[in-house]
């Protein structure tokens, strides 16, 4: 395992970032942040693990410091970006915590490769072996287009409002998605939008954790949260007084359910 610090790997023209904190040795706390923003989303998270956990964070491909895209952004493709990074670190399996589209990426690492996943966190997201409505799938066929049409600081301005409930939080949502940039902005979005694919009688056999908050609106995180928990036997936790960015939101709340969840697990340590 590599020492504390900052590290990219070149993967298909895009220099990829990311950063080992915490205690060497240390069982590792894999945080993959949402669509157009960065791995400072979880700061406060890594700051109240640290001392117990070893921490990897990263900058999905388009995304923050990992830039210029190279290969268009698509779910999968981050797993294999995700794993390239766990091959060059050392590390033979973690607990991924995800939020949003980083959920869907850690929902497709542990369908192609449970052996590399401890236990899961899912942060604001759907669950994407979910079968979609004919209405729901038409739909996301339609993400694309639909933002091509709109002003680009009308789409920023409208997907921070529906993201978080809190100025501080919108401030830095602001920030990370204005830097992402309009062509980066549609693809993610885009790429993110053919991530599901209905998987019939399918489990994740993996201990789980799924949060929301209890203003978050978007797509079918509502509906689903309570069939997905069932369906894996996962457990279920409504973030008060949160939105969308329900670790960013309500912190303290949230941290206090993240930090209960892992102490409940048999982890091991790195090595």
């Amino acid at each position: 395992m590599l020492k504390n610090g900052a590290y990219t790997v070149e993967r298909q023209g895009c220099s990829l970032h990311f950063w080992l904190t915490g205690t060497e040795g240390k069982p590792l706390l894999v945080f993959t942040h949402g669509a157009t923003v960065d791995h400072q989303m979880f700061d406060e998270q890594v700051a109240v693990l640290s001392s117990e956990y070893r921490i990897l964070t990263w900058d999905m491909r388009g995304h923050g410091l990992s830039q210029p895209m190279g290969e268009p952004y698509t779910v999968a493709g981050a797993v294999d970006d995700l794993l390239a990074i766990l091959d060059y670190v050392g590390a033979g399996q973690a607990v991924f915590i995800g939020q949003s589209t980083g959920g869907y990426v850690d929902q497709e690492l542990v369908f192609r490769h449970p052996e590399r996943v401890a236990a899961l966190v899912m942060v604001d997201c759907i669950c994407i072996t979910f079968k979609l409505s004919t209405i729901e799938s038409r739909l996301l066929g339609l993400t694309a287009p639909i933002m091509g049409m709109y002003p680009y600081k009308m789409l920023v301005k409208q997907s921070v409002e529906a993201s978080s409930i809190k100025p501080k939080v919108r401030e830095y949502l602001m920030r990370a998605t204005e830097m992402t940039g309009r062509s980066n902005f549609i693809a993610i979005m885009s790429g993110a939008a053919k991530c599901i694919h209905y998987e019939a009688n399918y489990r994740i056999d993996k201990p789980m954790l799924i949060v929301r908050g209890d203003q978050d609106k978007l797509g079918n995180i509502v509906k689903d949260a309570p069939v997905w928990a069932a369906r894996d036997n996962a457990k279920l936790v409504i973030i008060p007084d949160a939105g969308h960015m329900s670790n960013q939101d309500n912190l303290t709340f949230f941290n206090r359910v993240l930090v209960d969840f892992l102490q409940s697990l048999p982890l091991q340590t790195t090595g």
